[in-house]
């Protein structure tokens, strides 16, 4: 068959480590709060490695490059310390690196390169979206009118299922949950060969037609209220006993419960007419006729 947390606040040492963590692994991030023209020149320099100045605005890109939740320690002044820190032994790991010669070798000098072009790519798309790809209430309507059916959510049940490995199993397990209606989930635990689901008695949860496979499905979504248990199916799979737990009617979501997701779709539809457009203008060879994309 297919496939079918609470928050709370963290203590403050465990922000910390979490902080630490990220910082450590941290090289070229997507950055969107950034203010433009923001630079070291009046920034006052808060340590120096070997040469290398770290400046007072350095700890604010780190701390702009984490995950939005944690950008409250811009103003804390014990984690800026702690982030300096890190900083400094990455600063003091790459001169290293640098003085053994490790940034000529070729593989790590395309990595760089690749990692540049991460940053250089995210900056675009950051900057088309937020400067270009711009929509207004009548764009988003107008997408919406036109591609309403991708927006309808279809009609779902809530089953569960006993799976079980031949015909005359299955009708026996039939038997002992007509005599005990309420004792289905027991029955799935004890019996069904479903091991990916027979721990919570045999529930597949809310799904949609398409799904299951059909034999399966079509049974599924003819019970109801009125008759909530199945006769044994037949699947690839083997024998399932079906019990209906309920049903959700299909509905369309009005355009208010969608403009972010049509917002998103526009920009990305602009970002790739923009991507296409600049690559039908750039002046690009492919040398190697083995490499030529066939049309």
């Amino acid at each position: 068959m297919k496939s079918i947390a609470n928050s709370r606040v963290l203590p403050k040492q465990q922000l910390m480590l979490m902080f630490i963590l990220i910082l450590l692994s941290l090289s070229g991030c997507e950055n969107k709060s950034m203010d433009k023209g923001v630079s070291q020149v009046n920034s006052p320099v808060v340590a120096v490695v070997s040469g290398k100045e770290i400046h007072d605005i350095d700890i604010d890109y780190e701390i702009l490059s984490m995950p939005e939740s944690m950008r409250h320690l811009m103003q804390d002044e014990e984690a800026r310390a702690k982030i300096l820190h890190v900083m400094i032994q990455r600063e003091a790991v790459a001169q290293k690196a640098k003085a053994m010669g490790l940034d000529r070798d070729p593989l790590v000098q395309h990595r760089i390169h690749q990692a540049q072009n991460s940053v250089l790519i995210q900056s675009i798309r950051d900057w088309q979206q937020q400067d270009v790809a711009v929509f207004n209430d009548a764009q988003i309507q107008a997408y919406y009118d036109k591609h309403m059916d991708d927006f309808k959510i279809p009609e779902q049940i809530h089953v569960r299922h006993i799976l079980l490995s031949d015909k005359q199993k299955a009708l026996e397990v039939l038997k002992m949950l007509k005599r005990k209606p309420d004792s289905f989930s027991a029955l799935a635990a004890q019996f069904s060969i479903d091991d990916s689901n027979k721990g919570r008695g045999g529930d597949l949860n809310w799904f949609a037609r398409g799904t299951m496979v059909k034999p399966f499905e079509d049974v599924a979504f003819a019970l109801s209220e009125k008759r909530r248990i199945s006769q044994p199916v037949k699947t690839k799979f083997g024998w399932h006993i079906i019990e209906w737990l309920g049903k959700k009617e299909g509905n369309t979501p009005s355009v208010d419960d969608v403009k972010d997701e049509v917002t998103s779709i526009l920009r990305k539809k602009a970002l790739d007419t923009w991507i296409k457009q600049l690559m039908d203008e750039a002046d690009i060879s492919v040398l190697k006729a083995e490499y030529q994309i066939k049309k």
